[in-house]
């Protein structure tokens, strides 16, 4: 059950993502792209709701998108050995994702990075459960 709850959710992510690119970059924690050229000296714009939606954000929702899919695909076929490695996975990919906001966020944004870690927490607990239960 647990699988399609979280393949939901990822998948609906993935969809906030490809229909509102604007907006998923608040909800992911970082601002929105510049046209200014990044330097390592520059700092982030004041207004994190100024600049314009990269493409690259489509990739992101295309990503959580089949997250998703995934998982339900591996639950359907009882697949679960793939299934909690595919969790690891994502376990991974959570923190990562919370690094670059740390990273990248700005101050401001700074915040949203412990909304990916908790996540990926949650991911990680799920497979250790799975693993050891």
């Amino acid at each position: 059950m647990a699988a399609y709850i979280l393949g939901a959710a990822c998948f609906g992510r993935g969809v906030m993502g490809v229909v509102s690119p604007r907006k998923e970059y608040g909800n992911v924690g970082l601002p929105l792209e510049s046209y200014a050229p990044a330097s390592p000296t520059a700092a982030h714009l004041d207004d994190p709701s100024s600049g314009f939606a990269s493409p690259l954000m489509y990739f992101k929702g295309i990503r959580e998108m089949s997250y998703g899919l995934t998982l339900i695909a591996l639950h359907q076929q009882a697949n679960e050995g793939a299934l909690t490695t595919f969790a690891a996975i994502l376990s991974l990919v959570r923190f990562g994702d919370g690094l670059v906001v740390w990273l990248h966020g700005g101050d401001e944004l700074r915040y949203k990075a412990w909304g990916h870690w908790i996540t990926g927490a949650g991911f990680l607990a799920w497979v250790v459960r799975r693993w050891y239960w």
